[in-house]
């Protein structure tokens, strides 16, 4: 059971990465819709040339990042120590928009249910990764 959770759980961060925040990014740079319709820049901001460019980078950055959550959902006892660094990157992510909500205010429902999400799933993934250990191990 343990393990079908973090399987479905490391699967659903694949999505986001693909779905939230790679397509996005990659195919609508810094001026589209941006995640979920909410656009990145205010009406009649443009972006800059390197602000789109890296927006885009990043997006197949998170392309890649998701490739590897279903590369790794499938056996994820094969690579406890990755899902741990990938749990951590989340974590520090979340810790970083957290710290943006409270210095710059709220970026609304687009920016607020992430946080929930990327400050949820680290806790889930290490709690579901240490019960696998802790069920392998003999006693």
């Amino acid at each position: 059971m343990k393990r079908k959770l973090l399987q479905v759980i490391i699967t659903i961060a694949g999505l986001l990465m693909f779905f939230r925040f790679g397509g996005p990014a990659l195919f609508f740079g810094a001026t589209g819709p941006g995640p979920f319709g909410e656009r990145w820049l205010t009406d009649q901001r443009t972006a800059t040339l390197l602000l789109d460019a890296d927006i885009r980078f990043f997006g197949a950055m998170m392309l890649g990042l998701g490739v590897i959550f279903f590369s790794i959902a499938s056996r994820p006892e094969s690579f406890r120590s990755l899902i741990y660094i990938l749990a951590g990157a989340v974590a520090l992510g979340a810790a970083a928009r957290i710290y943006a909500l409270i210095t710059y205010g709220s970026a609304g429902p687009a920016g607020t249910i992430p946080i929930m999400i990327e400050a949820g799933m680290p806790i889930a993934i290490v709690a579901l990764m240490y019960g696998l250990g802790k069920d392998a191990r003999p006693q």
